[in-house]
């Protein structure tokens, strides 16, 4: 199979990505991956396979929440748009789809046993002993409307493309001499002395006339321009409130109990002592010294020149290794030595801790208020119904929220991030982000569906007012106009004296008397690399140049506040051949390089195999501007 792959592939330049990983299910969930979005309209064909416009609308949409936390909620659909969002998703789409159809025509069959295993390797379905706890994936499959058989097919259809892609880049390597060559490129080290002139540290340019702060206010409108602001309400249904109204009967906080019965349930843990040896003739020395001393298994231990260690308490599970022989003995009794993978032990088991069941008087609390979310849960779908069957019939979400208990906030003049015009932020609220992200995306006067938030609960947002987006008068802003004036004449300011300075260094000046004379701040940098990482204080643009110059060279470079003219004067190479040189970390680099292009060809491979055909007009109109 991997012959005819390889055999296959051509040349692309479009990166082959894996949409769906198993890493993606404990992260971001598994919620809404089956769930209708619409009418099923296709938007793209991959060979025989179909795309419905709702596939692209769930994965867009949740491509958008997760640069949403990104960006802390500042991000909106046409900023989705303009940075290419939506082709980025189709085109994840039909990728993953080329490689589900690789893997269906070479016939890959991925066996139950193998879909179990990755299951069970899933993070988020690991109990607090890192232990596959199945509780846990049912509880996750059943919040999200899944079966186990449709969550096991999805892994199938993963672990096949993760298959296709292993056979195409199984062979990738990377040669040494190249390893080495990256290496010297990329870890060589320069060292320069700076300039530096901070822009605050120019005179004061003195005070504008009005037809210069009149340009900046027109030039720079944007920093002067007040956002979108919005009146809004919100109407919450907590998932607590509705708890709190659910009568529970004695039977079924009993069956609930029942149900819940190995959650209370505390195993019997044990303390022993334990000597670790490697014969068994000494073992069993050690074990009839200890009974001939009444049991004392430390002084038998030390007698004979090895050392007893105190362990526990611990439950069977927690000692695997000799959990069965510690439990299967009477309390301060010397049974006969056993052995294990650790070699031969002589144990005293110490003190036991009985396992013990905690009765329902002890934990009735818990079990009713997790009993009442439960109901509450499994009620929400219907009262949701009930309120957008209310506010579709001509109630006001006032009316709506008096009649099923939805708690009301009003939100006075609100941007998009939830700051107030003074600078002020919005009271707590649940769901805020999500709240302001569906409040932003409707007209005035309107609502929107009860949408799901966290924890299962929900919200209606109405827009009550809109003020729109507004360049402020001069008047208004003129102590921040005049600010940017000023920091634009220091900065030009900076920019002159930074040219004079560059000037006199290539004359032949030395450096510590042109600080002297020009007031610059200087000083030597650390060895750096091509790429210095976030902490540098050079721009990047000069550690570009500077990589480019011989020692004695001058460049020059501007920083957001000020000015910096640097000198190279060492260059240290790097030597592959050291002893510490990480060579590991610049091939394994290197490799998912090559493993990329293989992937690319291949890509173009599958293309030509299977006709990919993408409705751009239908695509287009989905996401149109209202």
């Amino acid at each position: 199979m991997l012959q005819f792959i390889r055999g296959a592939v051509g040349t692309w330049v479009v990166k082959i990505l894996f949409a769906v990983l198993i890493a993606s299910f404990a992260i971001w969930g598994i919620g809404d991956i089956f769930r209708s979005h619409g009418p099923a309209t296709t938007v793209a064909e991959v060979g025989p396979l179909k795309i419905p416009a709702s596939e692209l609308d769930r994965e867009f949409r949740q491509q958008m929440d997760r640069l949403r936390r990104a960006f802390g909620g500042q991000f909106d659909m046409e900023q989705a748009k303009q940075f290419g969002l939506v082709d980025q998703t189709i085109g994840e789409i039909v990728q993953r789809s080329l490689l589900n159809l690789a893997a269906k025509d070479l016939g890959l069959l991925v066996g139950d046993a193998l879909v179990q295993r990755r299951i069970q390797q899933i993070p988020g379905y690991r109990n607090s002993q890192g232990q596959f706890d199945s509780e846990l994936l049912l509880r996750a499959l059943s919040s999200n409307g899944l079966t186990e058989g449709t969550f096991d097919e999805m892994i199938r259809e993963e672990t096949g493309r993760q298959l296709v892609a292993d056979a195409v880049t199984a062979g990738a390597s990377v040669p040494q001499p190249l390893v080495e060559a990256l290496y010297r490129y990329q870890q060589e080290r320069r060292v320069a002395e700076t300039l530096t002139l901070p822009n605050d540290a120019m005179p004061d340019p003195g005070a504008p006339d009005d037809a210069a702060l009149t340009l900046i206010h027109e030039d720079k409108a944007v920093r002067f321009t007040a956002p979108e602001y919005r009146t809004l309400t919100v109407g919450t249904i907590a998932l607590d409130t509705v708890a709190k109204t659910i009568d529970l009967s004695e039977d079924e906080v009993k069956a609930a109990y029942d149900a819940r019965a190995d959650e209370f349930q505390t195993p019997e843990r044990r303390s022993f002592q334990q000597v670790l040896v490697d014969s068994e003739d000494t073992a069993r020395k050690i074990a009839e010294a200890a009974r001939a001393a009444h049991n004392d298994l430390a002084a038998a231990a030390k007698a004979a020149g090895n050392t007893v260690s105190d362990l526990g308490p611990a439950t069977e599970t927690e000692v695997p290794e000799i959990g069965v022989s510690v439990f299967a003995v009477d309390p301060d009794t010397i049974p006969d030595p056993f052995k294990s993978d650790l070699g031969w032990h002589v144990i005293k088991v110490t003190a036991v801790d009985p396992a013990r069941i905690r009765k329902l008087d002890e934990v009735r609390a818990d079990v009713e208020s997790q009993l009442r979310k439960d109901r509450a849960a499994d009620a929400m779908p219907t009262l949701v119904n009930r309120i957008e069957d209310a506010l579709a019939g001509g109630s006001t979400l006032e009316e709506a929220a008096a009649k099923f208990k939805m708690s009301l906030t009003k939100l006075e003049l609100v941007d998009s991030t939830g700051a107030k015009p003074d600078g002020g932020k919005v009271a707590d609220l649940p769901d805020l982000t999500h709240v302001l992200q569906t409040a932003f995306e409707l007209t005035q006067g309107a609502h929107s569906p009860v949408t799901e938030g966290t924890d299962n609960n929900s919200f209606v947002v109405r827009v009550d007012a809109i003020t729109p987006s507004h360049l402020r008068p001069l008047a208004e802003v003129r102590d921040q106009v005049v600010a940017v004036w000023k920091a634009e004449q220091r900065a030009k300011e900076a920019t002159a004296k930074a040219d004079q300075i560059e000037a006199l260094l290539k004359a032949g000046g030395a450096v510590d008397e042109v600080a002297k004379t020009t007031g610059a701040i200087l000083a030597t940098t650390e060895p750096m690399t091509r790429a210095p990482g976030r902490d540098s204080k050079l721009p990047a643009d000069l550690v570009k140049a500077l990589f480019a110059q011989t020692p004695g060279s001058v460049v020059k470079g501007a920083t957001p506040d000020g000015q910096v003219v640097a000198k190279l004067t060492e260059i240290r190479p790097a030597d592959p051949k050291a002893a510490d040189a990480p060579l590991a970390a610049v091939r394994d680099t290197a490799r998912k390089g090559i493993v990329g292009d293989l992937m690319d060809e291949f890509g173009d491979a599958l293309r030509l195999e299977y006709p990919v055909l993408i409705n751009r007009d239908r695509i287009q109109a989905m996401y149109a501007t209202n």
